[in-house]
């Protein structure tokens, strides 16, 4: 069993019950989701992208730590996905508010590349979860 599947009889067990899927806040699933985007013939490809872009939780959970740092594959090239072109994984970076998604976004502004340098800093403004580490960064 996995924990796509795992996850899959979780939402039918909630829709029975009328609620809607849990987030998701564990790295290890989110992983297994990546895996399944990046395998192009996947069958749950589609819905693992779903899952990944509207279900897994942001903030400071371990989820959104591995989500932030497949966001920057994206946006440096090193992974693509046709669905998420760059400026969509910076849209996602920014609804994240913080917490891991901030060292990702240092990352890149602190980088090479001007253009995508700027396009951190927009976000970064935006940011709420904010720490004493990333402001001494």
């Amino acid at each position: 069993m996995s924990l796509y599947t795992d996850y899959l009889k979780q939402i039918e067990t909630r829709k029975e019950h009328g609620l809607h899927p849990k987030p998701i806040e564990d790295a290890d699933f989110v992983e297994e989701l990546i895996a399944q985007i990046k395998d192009t013939d996947h069958e749950h490809r589609a819905d693992s992208l779903n899952f990944f872009i509207y279900n897994t939780l942001p903030g400071t959970t371990s989820a959104a730590g591995v989500k932030a740092k497949f966001l920057k594959e994206i946006i440096l090239g090193s992974s693509v996905v046709e669905e998420i072109a760059p400026t969509f994984a910076f849209e996602l970076l920014s609804h994240m508010k913080g917490g891991p998604s901030v060292e990702v976004l240092l990352d890149l502004a602190l980088g090479d590349d001007p253009a995508i340098a700027t396009q951190s800093a927009d976000v970064l403004k935006t940011q709420l979860l904010l720490y004493e580490a990333d402001m001494a960064r």
